[in-house]
């Protein structure tokens, strides 16, 4: 039994022995692993701390890319429909029959330019370009292109796209004689490399840095020709580097554009924009609020009316703003005709026109009586120079002493056999000019003077413009951030098509349109062209009638929606899904 026990208390002690050692070495293995698992916990502790920093560290994916543009807010999605009270002739560019339809429907969306002025700060910055250089005597700009831009399909731009553009404008047998006239002091553009041109300039004007820059660049594998005729024939089907691509023109409804989903860009969120064409103004404010149109532009009396209208401005922004660019509204005298040679002739018809009248009955007192063709709140413009006043009786005299007199009792005035019966110009489809022209003629009546309101189809009309072919013309011109009148008044500027469709032509006007051109210092050159604006003010080419804001209408479903100094940007805008209309 003794035996036994002892045996039996042996493996008793030997197996505490073990569990006892096990039990130990259990607590060093766990010891071991706690001390790997407080190191892991220590790294995934120091693991987010490096991490967040790395994004700040960083560039954003903007200043990465270095793009030119502000990636907008919003919902991807919806359309834009947008009224056109006329349809163009032509989608290329270059084409002297472009117009400013032209223009609202390629300019940003279709075609890019090298440089764009800042919507808000008014300055031109790099666009299509990453830099540019201008050298020390100011005659050559160096010009280097971003990297990565494609035109929409695809095809990389490069320095010989810019060097096709150029020459194109520049051969004689394309139809670009006022795109001519903008680099008329360039001496040619030389391909440096692959990216980089340099322009070479034969003097510098003050307009040489925008001509430069305002270059829209056409992608020479689409429109390279061997006969110019070719390249005037292009007039559809546009091709260019923007966030948007032509789609389709059907004539005489719209042209639409998609967006263009290579973009080099930041793409804007509306897929497609719509320029839908609507002549009439009643039938477009009716088609805004049937909801088949988003965006127009109102008669003076509709912005009048449905501004005030809550159930209008609860569905619809009805905006009124200042820019640079509002054009100024004037009657162009042919001095080609029997009619307008004499200056004093002009200045009665001036004197007979009743420019108060005007703003305060057919612009609803919305408008300004302007006196020239500068901005009215620009620094070219003088404020000193008080509009004509209406004056028929100072209107019978010069025209007494210009030679136009009743000879034979008809209540007609005549010269030389000529009756004082002339046709006013103006295109179709906008009210106002109708209005004016009752206006007009009823006033003329008065002085012995006959006026037949003559009008016309839009691009019927811009071929009578074009081609010098009216007696008067009743138009809207502007555009530009600063006004250069070398295209409209200079006489160098007559012949060919120029924009000198008067044939104003004065040597003192020419002479200051010259130096104010070649003087950089603006302080300088503003005195100048407050010469020039008096000189015209006397001269009376165009009756200057009015300058007003900017009216539009806008569906409320856009949002981003931003009045800038230099206007609105569709490209900005967006729709949050649940206020899309199309898909």
């Amino acid at each position: 039994m003794n035996g036994r026990s002892g045996l039996f208390k042996f493996f008793l002690f030997l197996f505490l022995f073990v569990i006892i050692l096990l039990q130990f070495l259990s607590m060093i293995q766990s010891d071991r692993l706690y001390k790997r698992l407080d190191t892991i916990i220590r790294r995934l502790e120091n693991a987010p701390t490096t991490r967040t920093a790395q994004p700040q560290q960083e560039p954003k994916i903007s200043e990465a890319k270095n793009l030119p543009m502000a990636e907008v807010p919003g919902d991807d999605g919806d359309w834009l429909v947008w009224r056109l009270s006329a349809e163009p002739r032509t989608l290329n560019t270059i084409s002297d029959e472009r117009d400013v339809y032209t223009t609202y429907i390629t300019g940003g969306s279709i075609f890019e330019r090298l440089l764009e002025y800042d919507w808000d700060e008014v300055e031109l910055k790099p666009w299509l370009a990453e830099s540019y250089e201008l050298s020390k005597d100011g005659l050559e700009m160096t010009v280097r292109l971003r990297d990565g831009v494609c035109f929409s399909d695809g095809v990389p731009m490069t320095a010989d796209d810019i060097i096709f553009t150029y020459r194109t404008i520049m051969n004689p047998g394309v139809d670009a004689a006022v795109q001519r006239t903008i680099y008329s002091t360039f001496k040619d553009v030389i391909k440096i490399d692959e990216r980089t041109v340099k322009f070479v300039f034969t003097e510098v004007l003050w307009k040489t840095f925008e001509a430069v820059g305002l270059f829209e660049v056409f992608p020479q594998h689409i429109y390279d020709f061997n006969d110019p005729a070719e390249f005037n024939k292009h007039r559809s089907n546009p091709v260019g580097s923007g966030p948007y691509e032509f789609e389709r023109w059907d004539v005489g409804q719209q042209v639409v554009l998609k967006r263009n989903e290579n973009y080099w860009g930041y793409k804007p969120k509306l897929k497609k924009v719509v320029f839908r064409f609507i002549l009439n103004d009643a039938a477009a404010l009716q088609a805004l609020r049937a909801g088949e149109i988003d965006f127009t532009e109102p008669e003076p009396e509709q912005y009048s009316e449905m501004k005030s209208n809550k159930e209008f401005t609860a569905r619809f922004r009805a905006m009124s703003y200042w820019q640079p660019g509002v054009p100024f509204f004037y009657i162009a005298w042919n001095e080609t005709t029997p009619f307008f040679a004499d200056k004093r002739v002009r200045l009665a018809m001036t004197h007979i026109i009743d420019r108060e009248a005007i703003v305060k009955h057919l612009l609803s007192g919305e408008a300004m009586i302007t006196t020239g063709p500068f901005y009215i709140f620009g620094s070219q413009y003088d404020p000193n120079i008080k509009p004509w006043p209406y004056d028929s009786e100072r209107a019978k005299q010069l025209l007494d002493e210009a030679g136009w007199i009743d000879h034979d009792g008809d209540g007609i005035r005549d010269k030389d056999g000529v009756k004082f019966s002339f046709r006013l110009a103006f295109a179709t489809g906008r009210v106002f000019y109708e209005q004016l022209a009752k206006l007009f003629k009823d006033t003329a009546s008065t002085v012995g003077v006959e006026v037949i309101a003559d009008p016309y189809e839009w691009s019927v009309f811009t071929q009578k413009y074009r081609k010098h072919d009216f007696d008067a013309l009743a138009i809207g011109s502007g555009g530009t951030v600063e006004f250069d009148p070398y295209q409209y008044f200079h006489s160098s500027q007559i012949a060919g098509g120029g924009d000198n469709c008067t044939s104003y032509n004065n040597l003192q006007a020419d002479a200051l349109i010259d130096v104010a051109r070649r003087t950089l210092d603006p302080e300088k050159r503003y005195p100048l062209y407050h010469r020039f604006h008096r000189l015209i003010h006397e001269d009376q080419p165009f009756t200057f009638l009015y300058i007003r804001p900017e009216w539009r209408f806008l569906d409320k479903r856009f949002e981003n929606v931003i009045e800038h100094k230099l206007g609105l940007n569709p490209n900005e805008w967006y729709v949050p899904r649940d206020k899309q209309r199309y898909k």
